[in-house]
């Protein structure tokens, strides 16, 4: 799946930008400040909240999955 979405954003760049508009001629100090707007800050918190939520839904996941397996048949009743 991970590789589908980085071909999927290879073949779509400007879905990865926060908004339309002209990115690549900015010198290195504008760059800086550019990525320090409210809207790429936003966009940043959102995708650092869903991959916190993504992380702790996969460990409680796979720690359901573990104790499925531990358990001995007459615990299963």
């Amino acid at each position: 799946m991970k590789k589908y979405a980085i071909c999927l954003f290879m073949l779509l760049p400007s879905a990865t930008f926060a908004h339309p508009g002209e990115h690549a001629h900015l010198g290195f100090v504008a760059a800086l400040a550019h990525l320090f707007e409210p809207d790429h800050l936003l966009f940043a918190a959102i995708t650092v909240i869903a991959s916190v939520l993504a992380y702790r839904a996969g460990r409680r996941a796979e720690a359901r999955a573990i104790e499925k397996l531990v358990r001995r048949p007459e615990d299963r009743a």
